[in-house]
């Protein structure tokens, strides 16, 4: 990984690596071309990467992309329902995306909402590979509902009772709104 951080410094030009495809010395050399982009993604979620080493985030651009609504084949109730877990002022956010989020009272203090909320992914409708679509009765019990709880374990989520109240009224409509 050194050469390659290295490389990126220097693009366009010859850096020399410790692995060789061959044995030639020449075989030891990468060119990284200046039209060569890494994308990567990252969830602050993940407390174990925060700490990235500071000789690769200076080499790369950090643009924050918060959750929003999506038109097409996307559950927009429960969406705003488990969001108001994380933000006080969700219709205010939605309406201006300029807008300051408000930590929800159900956040913990030392959580920034934007770093914990549940991204658009969770609420897009998903097909079976037959075309159905997977009730999202399914994606509440098997993956947001589970990740709701483990922060709650972790203390990210708190006030038990309003999360239980919360809870209870978000699997209401998930099952009102989605029969299986």
């Amino acid at each position: 990984m050194g050469e390659l951080i290295y490389a990126l410094e220097y693009r366009g030009e010859s850096v020399e690596s410790m692995y060789a495809l061959d044995d030639t010395k020449e075989s030891r050399k990468i060119i990284l071309p200046p039209n060569l982009y890494i994308i990567g993604t990252m969830n602050t979620a993940d407390r174990s990467v925060g700490h990235i080493d500071y000789a690769i985030r200076r080499r790369f651009a950090f643009v924050n992309v918060l959750p929003k609504e999506l038109e097409a084949n996307f559950d927009k109730n429960l969406f705003k329902a488990v969001s108001k877990l994380f933000i006080e002022n969700y219709d205010e956010y939605i309406n201006n995306t300029d807008t300051e989020l408000k930590r929800a009272k159900t956040l913990s203090p030392e959580f920034k909402p934007e770093d914990v909320w549940l991204g658009q992914s969770y609420f897009i409708q998903k097909k079976y590979s037959d075309g159905k679509d997977v009730p999202m009765s399914i994606r509440w019990e098997y993956e947001i509902k589970p990740i709701l709880l483990e922060y709650v374990k972790d203390g990210i989520l708190i006030d038990n009772i309003k999360i239980e109240e919360q809870m209870q009224e978000i699997k209401t409509l998930v099952y009102e709104n989605n029969p299986s």
